[in-house]
C-alpha cells in the first residue's frame, strides 16, 4: 500500500512538473522581445551597448537605460545559431529551473508531496501568464536562488548565502529587477536582526556573516553600465510609467483567476496558522502580494516567495488536527485523486487546444503589412500600434522607423501618442514634426470616430493594404506615390464597411470592387480581406464570384464558421435560384446565431418559395 501511494504521489508530482512545462513550450511572442533581439544585433555589430532609443523616428537620441543588456547579448547569440527553437528550450529550461528550486525550498518543510504538488500546481496556474520569454526569466530564476539560500541560511547552511554577490552580477546586468536580490535580504535581515532581541544566545543565528553577504550584494548591483540608476529603475518606470501598459495593470480581470485562488489560500493558511508563521517570510509574502496587487508582471515573485510560507503553515494546521485527518484518512486520498484529474484535465485541455503552439503564439502581429511594404520598396517613419513597434524594428528597420515601442517610459511620449490616436487639435502636424509617411494601425474596435476615419477621408493619406491584422496608410509624397497609384483605395472602408455596404452608384460599386480585389491578391488568406472582396462583388450583383469569395473565407474564420458570411452564402444561393442550398446555409446561419433576425426572415421566405413550386 506505502509503494502504490508514493508512486501515487510521484505521477502527481510529475503531472505539476508536465504542467509547467506545457505551459512554457510556447512560440516566442513577447512584444518587447524583437527590440531585445534588435539591441543585441547593435551590440555585436558595433561593440557597444545601445544607450539611446536609436531605432525610432520619434526620439532617437534620448537616453535609453538599457539595463537588460546581458539578456539581449544571450538571446541575440542563441537565435543567431539556434533559431526560434533555441530561445523557446531556453525559456522552458529557466521556468523550469525556477520551479524546480522551488519544489528543493519546499521540501525543506515536508515530505508531503501531495501537498507540495497541490502548492506548484496552482502557482503554475496562477503565473503562466508571464512565461512568454523575457528579461524576467532570469530574474525568476536568480530570485530562487537567493530564496533558496535564505531558507538554507534559515536552518544553519551558510555556504549557499555566500555566492549571492556572485549571482548579483550577472542579473543586475540582465534586469532592473535585481533590485529584488537587495530587497529579498535585506527584509529578511532586518526581521531576524527583531526576532534574535527576544532569542537566546543559542538561538540566535550568525546575521554578522548575512550582514556581511548583504553589503557584498549591494556592492555588486552597482557593477553595471548605468551604476546606481539600474538598482532604481523600477522605482523610475512606476512613477513615469503610462498606466494602460498591460503588465502594470492589477490582476482583476478574470483570466486571473488562478492567481486569486492562489493569493486566497496563502491567506487563508496564514490566518489558521498565525501564531506560528515564520515572520520573516510572512512579512516579505506581505510585501510581494502588495507588488503582486499593483501590477500583473509580480504574480511569479509572489508565488515564489509565499509558497514556502504556504507549505510550512499548511503542514502546520495538518500537524494539529492530524488525528482528525488519520480517523477520516480517506479524505486525503480522495483530494489527491482530484488534484490529479483536475492536472490532467487542464494538460489535454491546453495541448489539444487549435492555437496551441501556434506561432507568435496567437499574438496578432503585423506580418503581412510589413511583407507589402518589403515587396513595394515602401519606406519611411512609421506610425504605429503600440506592441507592433519592436516587431518593426527586428523585421525592418532601418527601412522603417517606428514612432514608438515597448522601451518607452516616458509620460510626455505618451501623452503625444495618445492625442494623435485621438485626432486631437495639431495632430497632423505632429506628424509632420516626425516626418511621418506610413501609419500601420490594427482595426477600431469603437464606433466613435478614430484615426483610421480621418486617414481613410483625408485628402492626404490613402489605404494601399489591408489584412486581418491591420491596415496600411500612406502620405501622399513622393515616396509613395507609386504605391498608391497601384494599390490607393478611397472607395471601400475594411474598417468601417467589412460586412455590409451598397453604394447607389453602380461606378462606384465596380471601383469598389476592383480595390477589393487588388488587394486580396496581396493577402489571399486573410478572412477579412476575403469578406470585403465578396461584399462587393455582391454589390456589383455578381453573386457567383461572391459565393466562391465567401466560401474561401471560411477556411480562415474561427471553428463553426461566420453565422454572417453564412447568411451572405444563402443569399447569393437565392438570388441565383439554387433554393435548396439557400435554405441550407440560412439554417446554418441561424445554427450559429438563433437570434440572427435577417437570417430568420430569409429562411421564411425560402420555405415559402420552396412550398409555391
Amino acid at each position: 500500500m506505502c509503494i502504490l501511494a508514493s508512486l501515487y504521489n510521484r505521477i502527481l508530482l510529475s503531472g505539476t512538473f508536465l504542467l509547467a512545462f506545457v505551459y512554457s513550450l510556447r512560440r516566442m511572442s513577447d512584444s518587447d522581445l524583437w527590440g531585445h533581439l534588435a539591441c543585441g544585433r547593435y551590440l555585436f555589430e558595433t561593440g557597444a551597448i545601445l544607450k539611446t532609443y536609436y531605432f525610432n523616428c520619434s526620439w532617437p537620441d534620448y537616453p535609453y537605460l538599457n539595463h537588460e543588456w546581458l539578456f539581449q547579448a544571450v538571446i541575440f547569440v542563441i537565435n543567431r545559431y539556434a533559431g526560434e527553437a533555441g530561445l523557446v528550450v531556453l525559456q522552458v529550461a529557466l521556468i523550469l529551473l525556477s520551479f524546480l528550486i522551488l519544489y528543493k525550498i519546499l521540501r525543506l518543510y515536508t515530505d508531503n508531496l501531495a501537498l507540495i504538488s497541490f502548492v506548484l500546481a496552482l502557482g503554475v496556474l496562477a503565473s503562466s501568464h508571464r512565461f512568454a520569454l523575457r528579461p524576467q526569466h532570469f530574474s525568476y530564476a536568480f530570485l530562487m536562488y537567493f530564496l533558496f539560500s535564505l531558507h538554507q541560511y534559515s536552518i544553519g547552511k551558510t555556504i549557499y548565502a555566500w555566492f549571492m554577490p556572485l549571482i548579483m552580477v550577472p542579473w543586475v546586468n540582465m534586469h532592473a529587477e535585481s533590485l529584488w536580490g537587495i530587497l529579498v535580504p535585506g527584509i529578511f535581515l532586518g526581521v531576524e536582526y527583531l526576532k534574535s532581541l527576544s532569542q537566546t544566545a543559542e538561538d540566535r543565528k550568525d546575521l554578522k556573516s548575512l550582514a556581511i553577504i548583504f553589503l557584498l550584494i549591494v556592492a555588486a548591483s552597482l557593477v553595471n553600465p548605468f551604476s546606481y540608476k539600474t538598482v532604481l529603475w523600477p522605482l523610475y518606470v512606476m512613477k513615469e510609467q503610462f498606466a494602460g501598459v498591460e503588465e502594470l495593470l492589477s490582476p482583476v480581470a478574470p483570466r486571473y483567476f488562478f492567481f486569486w485562488l492562489y493569493f486566497f489560500s496563502v491567506v487563508i493558511s496564514a490566518f489558521l496558522n498565525w501564531r506560528r508563521s515564520d515572520m520573516s517570510w510572512l512579512l516579505l509574502s506581505a510585501v510581494f502580494a502588495v507588488i503582486a496587487w499593483t501590477a500583473n508582471r509580480g504574480i511569479p515573485h509572489f508565488v515564489f516567495v509565499s509558497a514556502p510560507l504556504m507549505v510550512m503553515n499548511w503542514e502546520g494546521i495538518s500537524a494539529r488536527y492530524h488525528e482528525a485527518l488519520v480517523r477520516f484518512r480517506l479524505i486525503p486520498s480522495v483530494l489527491k485523486f482530484f488534484l490529479l484529474a483536475f492536472i490532467s484535465y487542464i494538460l489535454f485541455s491546453v495541448v489539444t487546444h487549435s492555437a496551441y503552439f501556434k506561432k507568435y503564439d496567437n499574438v496578432p502581429y503585423p506580418e503581412g503589412a510589413l511583407s507589402f511594404m518589403k515587396q513595394n520598396h515602401i519606406e519611411g517613419n512609421v506610425f504605429n500600434h503600440h506592441p507592433w513597434g519592436n516587431y518593426i524594428i527586428w523585421n525592418a528597420w532601418p527601412s522603417l522607423r517606428p514612432y514608438i515601442d515597448g522601451r518607452f517610459f516616458q509620460k510626455r511620449l505618451y501623452d503625444e501618442f495618445n492625442h494623435i490616436l485621438s485626432v486631437g487639435s495639431g495632430w497632423q502636424d505632429m506628424l509632420a514634426k516626425y516626418d511621418i509617411t506610413v501609419i500601420l494601425m490594427p482595426y477600431s474596435d469603437t464606433e466613435r470616430g478614430t484615426l483610421n476615419d480621418r486617414l481613410f477621408s483625408g485628402l492626404h493619406w490613402r489605404l494601399v493594404y489591408w489584412d486581418d491584422i491591420s491596415l496600411l496608410y500612406l502620405k501622399d509624397v513622393e515616396g509613395n506615390r507609386a504605391a498608391i497609384g497601384r494599390f490607393g483605395n478611397s472607395v471601400i472602408n475594411p474598417d468601417r464597411q467589412l460586412y455590409d455596404f451598397q453604394w447607389n452608384s453602380p461606378e462606384l460599386n465596380e471601383q469598389a470592387s476592383r480595390a477589393a480585389e487588388k488587394n486580396l491578391l496581396s493577402a489571399p488568406r486573410s478572412q477579412k480581406a476575403l469578406i470585403l472582396a465578396a461584399s462587393a462583388l455582391f454589390a456589383s450583383g455578381d453573386y457567383k464570384t461572391a459565393l466562391k469569395r465567401y466560401e474561401e473565407s471560411l477556411r480562415y474564420s474561427s471553428p463553426g464558421g461566420n453565422a454572417w458570411v453564412l447568411y451572405r452564402m444563402a443569399l447569393c444561393y437565392r438570388f441565383t435560384g439554387d433554393l435548396e442550398q439557400a435554405a441550407e446555409y440560412a439554417n446554418k446561419s441561424l445554427s450559429l446565431e438563433p437570434g440572427f433576425s435577417d437570417a430568420a426572415r430569409l429562411a421564411k421566405e425560402i420555405a415559402l418559395l420552396r412550398r409555391t413550386r
